[in-house]
């Protein structure tokens, strides 16, 4: 993909998060609202009102906790795009590790952005939950070299320079497998390792249409 077709394929991205992240807060909103709800049905069928009350109360607590340990640990994704075809295709949805570890080899997904972020907001907290991770647009790429690794020597024009030298700390080579479409290191250069969001575990099935 050519630097000129870059500004309309990250338009469209971008809006295609924006729809993902109203889906994203409701889900969370949703899962907390129904732990809470559901204990409180089941209470009120075996004790007084003001027992089940208190118990939901708490159950309420626990379950919004819970919620938000699961989104600080893990995430799902939506794949968008072809640049990670034939391993993952358009509309996928993949499970996440949140894991700041990284290897050659492993697919990763990492925020929306070009060279060194300028002007943008500042990296995620590792401890951000659901709402804030669905507030960032994201890419889905593989990451063809950690810092200390020699830059590949496919690395592209934005990197040409370097190739052969040693990624430097903090960095990161991420290539899409479908090298004719994908927006990666090719052209943007190093990718920042405090924009990884995590680790793709697996895909996840798709969902039941009515």
């Amino acid at each position: 993909m050519s630097r000129s077709d870059l500004a309309p394929w990250l338009r469209a991205h971008r809006a295609r998060i924006r729809r993902a992240r109203r889906t994203r807060r409701a889900q969370v909103l949703a899962l907390a609202l129904l732990s809470g709800a559901s204990l409180t049905t089941s209470l009120r069928a075996h004790a007084d009102w003001a027992t089940a009350a208190g118990c939901a109360a708490l159950t309420g607590i626990g379950g919004t906790t819970f919620v938000l340990w699961l989104s600080r640990t893990w995430a799902v994704v939506t794949v968008c795009g072809p640049s990670m075809e034939p391993a993952y295709r358009d509309g996928d949805r993949v499970l996440v590790r949140r894991s700041p570890t990284l290897r050659r080899g492993q697919v990763v997904v990492v925020e929306q952005g070009a060279g060194r972020y300028a002007g943008q907001r500042r990296p995620l907290s590792a401890v951000a939950g659901a709402v804030a991770v669905a507030d960032r647009a994201w890419l889905i790429k593989r990451v063809a070299a950690v810092p200390g690794d020699p830059v590949p020597p496919e690395a592209g024009p934005a990197l040409a320079e370097l190739a052969g030298s040693r990624v430097p700390e903090g960095a990161l080579v991420l290539f899409g497998d479908n090298t004719a479409v994908s927006v990666d290191s090719r052209t943007l250069g190093f990718f920042p390792h405090n924009r990884i969001l995590g680790v793709v575990v697996r895909p996840l099935p798709a969902p039941r249409r009515p």
